[in-house]
Order: C-alpha cells, then structure tokens, then sequence
C-alpha cells in the first residue's frame, strides 16, 4: 500500500582408446619373443623357460557430459493497458540519488529479484486518482522522487504499467532496488487480512494478478519465496536501508500471501 501523504538429454560423448602393446609395425599382430635354449650349464642347471609377453588392451574409457534441463518455459504475457506516469531525466536523477542515500548504489536501474504485493487504500473507481498521485512526483517522507508502483490491477482485472520493469519505483523501504511493485485497487476497510480477502475472493481481480505475478516470475526467474506482501519487506533476504528506514505498512498478510502463491 502506497498511502498519498521476472531439454534435451546432453550428448554423450565417449572416447574409447585401444591400446594393444607390441603391435607389429608392418603387420598389425600381436609380438610374442622366444628365447632358445642354450646348452646345460656345468652344474646342470635347466634352461631358462620360453618368454611370452602379452599386453591385454586398455579398458574403455568413457566420459558423459550432462547439460542441465532448460528452464520451464514462461507463462503467458497477460494482456496489460500502457498508461505510463512521467518518469523523464529529473525524476530519474532523483531516484539515483534516493537509491545510493539507501542502498549504495548510484543508479535508477531495477533488477527484479522479488515481486511486493500492496493494496491502494482506496475503492472502486479510484484508479485515475491513483494514478495520478504517481505521477505527481511530490515528496514522500521529506525525499524525492515520489511514491509509485510499476503495475496498478483494477477491480475489473485491468492491468495498467505505470513504469518500465528497468527504472526502480518507491514502493517498499529497503527493496526497491531489487522489487517490482503491484498495487491493487482495494479499501483496507476493518483491516488488511480483510482486505487481502476481498482481493482473493474477486475474481476477475485476482485472475489478473496471478496471471501477472506468474508471466514476471517467468520472465526475471522469480522464486515463489520472493512473492511477498508489503507487510513482509522487512524480513526479505533483499531488504537493506542504509538510512535506518523500515516498512509500517500492513497490507498483504503472510497468511493471505501464502493463499495466493498456492493459487500460482
């Protein structure tokens, strides 16, 4: 919640080597040396017994390369309206300068590691306004740039990107280089388990989500462990805020979150 203030089997290469010793040069036979045997020594010693040497052939020797299994092919692309926010040169700039003040880093690209579920606090038929708050740019916490989400899932199943999967938004304290943001069109109403479930049980709502959540756990390799809510950011294994910052927000639960990645 944003308050207004991502095979074949290999081929078995074998190298058999022969290795017979004594091969003739010219003939291709195997060598086999006689002595013959010299008169009886004075003290009647017997002869030195007929030699033979045989070399049996070098076992086989095989080597198996194994490539691994492609990865699984990525799910569909679900249909999704462009209705990007202005996201020029000057909000860029800010949004460097945000991401190396908290992480360290000098530089507005997103990496997607980790998918952060919100709902928007507000209800049907406020898309455009919250749109519109993204798009304004205007401080959030006494710092630019402004709050905003990569993706906003209307009631109806709609799906709006906001922004670029490369340009990190301020969705999450402490993941936003790492995360993309999904908000969706929700009142928190009597608390934020509730309003998970009213998420969970609209269907043409939470069949575009899950459509979205699996096409970009496809695209960028996203485990189902780094599908969280924003109420679990600060435990993500990404979260790290060089400023001492720390998520509040409560919206989708653990409990509701697990729901909805059985439904993946």
């Amino acid at each position: 919640m944003i308050r207004a203030i991502g095979w074949g089997v290999a081929a078995v290469v074998s190298a058999v080597i022969l290795t017979v010793a004594g091969c003739a040069a010219a003939g291709g036979a195997s060598s086999m040396t006689s002595s013959s045997s010299p008169p009886p020594s004075v003290a009647g010693t017997r002869p030195p017994p007929t030699t033979t040497t045989i070399t049996d052939p070098v076992p086989p020797t095989t080597t198996t390369t194994t490539t691994p299994p492609p990865p699984m092919p990525s799910a569909a692309r679900p249909a999704i309206t462009q209705d990007r926010i202005r996201y020029g040169a000057k909000r860029r700039a800010e949004m460097a300068g945000y991401a190396y003040r908290h992480y360290g880093v000098r530089s507005f690209r997103l990496h997607p590691k980790l998918i952060v579920l919100h709902f928007t606090d507000s209800g049907r038929g406020s898309y455009p306004g919250v749109h519109a708050l993204f798009n304004a740019n205007a401080p959030n916490g006494g710092e630019l740039p402004g709050v905003c989400a990569h993706y906003v899932v209307d009631q109806d199943g709609t799906i709006y990107q906001q922004v670029p999967l490369d340009i990190m938004c301020r969705h999450a304290i402490g993941v936003n280089d790492h995360a993309i943001g999904i908000e969706m069109i929700q009142q928190q109403g009597i608390s934020s388990h509730w309003a998970d479930q009213q998420i969970l049980h609209r269907r043409p709502q939470i069949r575009s989500v899950l459509a979205l959540v699996r096409w970009l756990q496809g695209r960028f390799h996203i485990a189902q462990r780094n599908v969280i809510g924003h109420s679990m950011a600060n435990d993500s294994p990404f979260f790290h805020d060089r400023e001492g910052w720390r998520n509040d927000h409560t919206d989708w639960q653990a409990q509701d979150v697990r729901e909805l990645r059985r439904r993946l």
